[in-house]
């Protein structure tokens, strides 16, 4: 079973390094756009130790174990030289232990000199240094939960439950920063699906293969993270993380075919932008200028409408006292028309009676021949005639004739005109029935007129309430409108400060290219050469541990070189 899991951790951190040498190759990881730096020649001046040996350039590979928590427990590093032709190389560095990967020599050291007689039948040269109380560029922190509470990673093994991992890197500030401003970091954390379901994690790139679900994590040059993973878990195991970092280089992926092309026109896309964001401004501008004449026009509609209000308010009350006095119109009109109904039937029987009266007195009336001979008999009134006696009431009785005549035709007039009045009376008293209809009628039409004047009274109200909000919302509203040309000079001033930003870093990124970057050794930054350096880094598995058996006898002897690189991940 170790051997398994050795053969799993070292399986596991060569396709690392296969795919980063894969991506190293194109300039560009799979899955993301992440340039990385292939090689490049030390920019260190080669020692010339005067003494006939030759200068060792180098590629370095950083191998780091980390605890649990995610410091570093042991650093080692892989030495790979090409030689050329047989001599003697020096190189330096301060390891507490060397040891040959790829041949069965000895190095002689002298301090940091570390000087090899190498053979150009090596070919390729591969040796291993131990180093001692060094810091890596990155500080890793790495906390373990089951069901919320905090808990040390060994804790986990086997256990069931909610287990939550909260893994960050930040720059060290102790160490160089060459290779925390130009190294690209990948984490990868195994999952193995028959242990744990994953619940969240955000931030990682899942891929699924086998039983395993790998969640891989980017961290940018100069930058640092912080990512949490929440799983669901029965015996809960994980195998070891493994974190992948080396040099990126921005040069090659922007001078590529086509991507120049590209960064011009996001440059130019970026300023057509600006000059948009320009029209912008000075169409909020005018829609500003457009806000607060609209608020004045709202004002002045809000000081017409209070006004309308009153004016309704007013008219109303008249409105309710006119319609009051009509009821007082409506009952004088009955009491008029009644009367005049009572006045044209009395007026009738008054006529019938004086008309009765004035045939009577005709009656009693004498004719003409009688009245002559009262006349001729009254001559003799006032005389010594015997007749005179008789002529004396002759007389008399034509006098009494004369007053009755006399009151016969006052009375003929008098009925005359009565009738005339007592027709008169019932033709004012018939048409007065249809005016009084009609004050009956605009009574009960004042009674809805004022219905309805009240209720243009109150939508007049909510009319002069509505335009008050609409007045003070707009106004609000156009106060903050003056704002809006200000924000969008922001924008545009930021937008200009990005283009001009964008076009120094393109310019200053691509102005490198054909350009070789010093590469600095991270054993010994300031005497190293080296042409590439990596790091691999991994964390020890959370595991039971297996039952101790009887281990076979191994027979004592070289070590092959596959052996050698094993043990590097033990």
């Amino acid at each position: 079973m170790k051997i398994r899991a050795k053969t799993f951790i070292v399986i596991a951190f060569m396709m690392v390094f296969t795919m980063m040498a894969a991506l190293t190759s194109s300039g560009l990881r799979t899955g993301t756009t992440l340039p990385v730096r292939v090689t490049g020649s030390s920019g260190n001046q080669v020692i010339n130790p005067k003494d006939g040996t030759k200068p060792i350039v180098k590629d370095e590979t950083v191998y780091a174990l980390l605890n649990e928590d995610g410091s570093v427990r042991s650093v080692y590093v892989v030495n790979h030289s090409k030689v050329l032709e047989d001599g003697k190389y020096v190189d330096f560095g301060s390891y507490k232990k060397i040891e040959s990967l790829s041949e069965n020599i000895q190095p002689k050291t002298e301090g940091d000199k570390i000087i090899w007689e190498l053979k150009k039948s090596y070919g390729d040269f591969y040796y291993k240094g131990e180093l001692a109380g060094v810091e890596l560029p990155w500080t890793f922190n790495i906390q373990y939960f089951l069901d919320g509470n905090k808990v040390q990673a060994q804790d986990l093994a086997g256990r069931s439950g909610r287990v939550e991992i909260a893994l960050s890197v930040t720059a060290n500030e102790s160490v160089l920063p060459y290779f925390r401003e130009r190294f690209a970091m990948q984490i990868q954390v195994p999952v193995n699906l028959n242990r744990a379901s994953i619940i969240s994690a955000d931030g990682a790139t899942q891929v699924i293969t086998g039983k395993t679900n790998t969640l891989a994590y980017t961290i940018l040059p100069g930058t640092s993270g912080s990512y949490r993973i929440v799983m669901e878990a029965v015996d809960f195991e994980l195998e070891s993380m493994s974190i992948g970092i080396s040099a990126i280089d921005y040069g090659n992926v922007l001078s590529s075919e086509g991507l120049g092309e590209g960064i011009g026109e996001l440059s130019k896309g970026i300023e057509d932008w600006v000059e948009g964001t320009k029209s912008f401004k000075n169409g909020l501008m005018e829609l500003s200028n457009g806000m607060g004449l609209l608020t004045s026009g709202l004002k002045d509609l809000s000081t017409g409408s209070r006004e309308l209000h009153g004016g309704m308010e007013s008219f109303a009350q008249g409105y309710q006292q006119f319609d009051a006095s009509l009821d007082q119109v409506s009952h004088g009109s009955k009491n008029i028309r009644d009367g005049l109904s009572e006045i044209a039937i009395n007026g009738e029987s008054i006529l019938a009676g004086y008309q009765q009266l004035t045939q009577g007195i005709l009656a009693q009336l004498p004719g003409e021949a009688e009245k002559e001979q009262l006349r001729m008999l009254a001559q003799y009134a006032g005389s010594n005639s015997p007749y005179a006696q008789a002529g004396n009431m002759a007389q008399s009785m034509l006098d009494q004739i004369s007053g009755l005549e006399q009151i016969y035709q006052n009375l003929a007039t008098l009925n005359a005109g009565l009738g005339q009045y007592t027709e008169g009376v019932s033709r004012l008293s018939e048409e007065y029935k249809g005016f009084d209809r009609g004050v009956t009628a605009l009574t009960q039409a004042s009674d809805q007129l004022l219905e309805g004047i009240s209720q243009l009274e109150d939508g007049g109200r909510r009319l002069s309430d509505g335009v008050s909000v609409l007045e003070a919302g707009m106004t609000e509203i156009s106060d903050n409108m003056k704002d809006l040309p200000g924000h969008a000079q922001e924008l545009i001033d930021g937008g200009l400060a990005i283009k001009k930003g964008t076009d120094a870093a393109i310019s200053g990124i691509v102005g490198q290219d054909g350009e070789d970057e010093e590469v600095v050794s991270f054993v010994v930054p300031e005497k190293g050469l080296a042409s590439s350096v990596q790091f691999v880094i991994r964390t020890p598995a959370i595991k039971l541990p297996e039952k101790e058996k009887e281990a076979p006898v191994q027979s004592i002897g070289k070590k092959s070189f596959w052996q050698k690189f094993v043990d590097l991940f033990i």
